[in-house]
């Protein structure tokens, strides 16, 4: 009787994980994958990068890469690699499989958010924080885009994920065998992190491990982490590609990977020079619409109702604001740096979400949630009504093209509103998901491809935007 409980117990979770993952993978289709090449690659980084992979493969030199035949010395070449592999699949470099490593990476960069979150809390947690990340607004771009950062934030993501499994794994007192398999993944990923994209590769997943542990004071935890071996492996897969590359370059080459595009980019920002205050800034934008709820997870999360799970709630602040401060640091920003600390924001958003769907949830508590989100409307409801006023009168050409996005952004609000008064936060929530979605899916079926007039598209944006901030939208001309 006890063991078919038990594998009864079993089934239904194991279907339920099986579920969640498949609407995942349905929605990272759906978002990434399903309009990847219906236009052309994208200035300045798109075309350098399926350039370089297109000189490896017919150059054949795997190891030393170029750039319209010179030494490229810029970036490690895991992701050129891929790349090349892609085009290898789909039989040519397309803009559909020069993206696709990216549309990959983002997907199981989702997968693992989902893990993560199951293992610190529960599968429905980890199943809203992977629709949380997969629709973020940086998220989502960047695993369309041929671009670095969304593989370096899969291989980051793995190597707290393989640390945090160690870390529970000793607490939960499991084998010697499996702490030992976790830990050395938590090395092996940071190896192939920093084969991505340089010394960040492993700096990000380390600082985070070990700050985590000294805000613990869990020493004997610092001790077994293998640091010694743990670092040797990660130095030893960075050096299979680094010592024939470096021999083969000689001296500059070695300056240039190991100076100019690491430190001296890091501490005088040669490049892309931004004040210390910028992500300050720019977070909250890129990572919309969840930014708007991260103040109230991050203060839920130490409510006296997370009092039992406060502790795992400190890695995914830990991870978050490490990341953070390590590039705001930095004199050279690009939004996009930060991206490996996007599944941790998913992860504390989503824990509220869950809660404030599932759990019985105090009034108070729940404002963190209803005071947002009528923002999130207000904020969507001006930007529909400056679309249906601006774009027909100063740029008629392109009003077929956007009012579809102004009528999604005033009836999906609507809809916000009626089922927000009613309470019925699960399915705001899945209301929310379902506009994102359309909106993005949208934007890449019939807006990215109008290419050559993409900077006209912008400038529409930012008519939209005078209008709104010199009242003019609402007084009338």
């Amino acid at each position: 009787m006890i063991p078919t409980l038990m594998e009864n117990s079993y089934s239904k979770k194991y279907s339920v994980n099986l579920v969640h993952v498949t609407l995942l993978m349905g929605l990272c289709f759906i978002l990434y994958f399903f309009n990847l090449g219906r236009w052309e690659l994208w200035k300045p980084d798109e075309p350098r990068y399926a350039q370089v992979a297109r000189e490896m493969v017919s150059g054949g030199d795997w190891i030393l890469m170029h750039l319209n035949g010179r030494i490229y010395e810029d970036k490690p070449p895991l992701f050129f690699w891929a790349i090349a592999f892609s085009s290898f699949l789909w039989q040519g470099f397309t803009p559909f499989s020069v993206r696709f490593p990216s549309a990959v990476f983002g997907t199981l960069t989702v997968l693992l958010t989902f893990l993560m979150g199951k293992r610190l809390y529960d599968s429905r947690t980890g199943f809203l924080s992977g629709l949380i990340l997969a629709t973020s607004v940086e998220a989502a771009y960047l695993s369309i885009r041929a671009n670095i950062d969304a593989t370096l934030t899969f291989f980051t993501t793995a190597s707290i994920f393989c640390f945090l499994c160690w870390y529970q794994g000793k607490k939960e007192e499991r084998s010697t065998r499996i702490w030992g398999l976790s830990i050395y993944g938590f090395y092996v990923a940071m190896g192939l992190a920093t084969l991505t994209k340089g010394p960040v590769g492993f700096l990000l997943p380390l600082f985070v491990s070990l700050i985590y542990l000294l805000i613990q004071k869990d020493w004997e935890g610092l001790k077994r982490m293998k640091l010694l071996p743990g670092m040797l492996l990660m130095i030893a897969i960075v050096l299979a590609w680094y010592l024939p590359a470096a021999w083969r370059g000689g001296q500059d080459y070695l300056n240039a990977t190991l100076f100019k595009h690491t430190i001296d980019r890091y501490s005088s920002g040669w490049t892309h020079e931004k004040p210390i205050y910028f992500y300050l800034a720019s977070f909250p934008v890129d990572f919309l619409p969840w930014s708007l709820f991260l103040p109230g997870a991050i203060a839920y999360g130490y409510a006296r109702e997370t009092v039992g799970k406060r502790k795992d709630f400190l890695v995914l602040l830990t991870w978050f604001l490490v990341i953070f401060l390590f590039f705001s640091f930095s004199k050279g920003k690009r939004n996009l740096y930060i991206l490996p600390l996007y599944p941790a924001a998913a992860l504390m958003v989503g824990k509220l979400w869950g809660d404030c769907v599932f759990k019985r949830m105090e009034q108070f508590r729940r404002a963190w949630i209803s005071w947002p989100l009528f923002g999130f409307v207000g904020l969507v409801l001006l930007i529909g009504a400056a679309v249906i006023w601006v774009v027909p009168i100063r740029f008629p050409s392109y009003a077929s093209i956007l009012l579809p996005v102004a009528v999604l952004m005033v009836g999906g609000s609507a809809g916000l509103i009626f089922l927000s008064a009613f309470r019925r936060y699960g399915v705001v929530f899945f209301l929310f998901v379902g506009m994102i979605t359309g909106g993005f899916f949208y934007a890449q079926h019939s807006i990215f491809p109008v290419d050559t007039q993409f900077k006209s598209i912008r400038s529409i944006f930012q008519e939209m935007k005078k209008e709104v901030g010199s009242g003019s939208l609402f007084r009338g001309k």
